[in-house]
């Protein structure tokens, strides 16, 4: 995290920022001894979410935080916006993410990239994207805020056909060492 710091620091929140990050990530995630699937479990077929959350990271003024997505089954989100930047890397399986631009009716898709081992998608504040996983997947999730700040987030709901609030996440699983749960 010293590292994402540093970049943000130096190239700030831009293209060449965000890439340089998710570059980052990509070799974090190539040290695959430090994360498996056990220790960062999905949820149980018992339960209902398809998805788990884990706080990896995140600096005490909730800037920079990495989190470690664990999922089993299908894990969809709607078009979104994050309002700070964010970088996700495969690690475990594949998420589809589909990228979007805002239109006077709602929103066209522009184009997607599949987010597996080794690759990784990097977005500014702005962008829109929706998530889309069937199976098991494990991946890492990197904002320029934590998930619980992002207050401003977005959604378009296309059967009302607005956009919308998006609640905060909540389950977030802490695997900080000594961090308060």
């Amino acid at each position: 995290m010293h590292d994402i710091r540093e970049i943000e620091a130096e190239l700030g929140v831009t293209r060449a920022g965000v890439d340089a990050i998710r570059d980052r990530l990509i070799q974090l995630s190539e040290h695959r001894q430090l994360f498996s699937v056990e220790e960062f479990a999905p949820p149980g077929a018992d339960e209902k979410r398809t998805s788990t959350l884990y706080r990896l990271s995140q600096d005490a003024d909730d800037r920079f935080a990495l989190y470690l997505q664990s999922s089993a089954g299908s894990v969809t989100t709607p078009v979104h916006n994050h309002t700070t930047w964010a970088s996700v890397v495969g690690f475990h399986g594949q998420e589809l993410n589909r990228f979007f631009e805002r239109t006077d009716d709602g929103v066209c898709q522009t184009h997607e990239h599949m987010v597996e081992a080794g690759t990784g998608i990097a977005m500014l504040p702005d962008e829109l994207h929706s998530i889309h996983i069937d199976g098991e997947a494990l991946n890492f999730h990197c904002y320029g805020l934590a998930l619980e700040r992002l207050n401003e987030r977005e959604y378009f709901n296309p059967t009302e056909e607005k956009w919308k609030p998006f609640t905060n996440v909540s389950g977030i699983v802490e695997a900080r060492a000594g961090a308060a749960s």
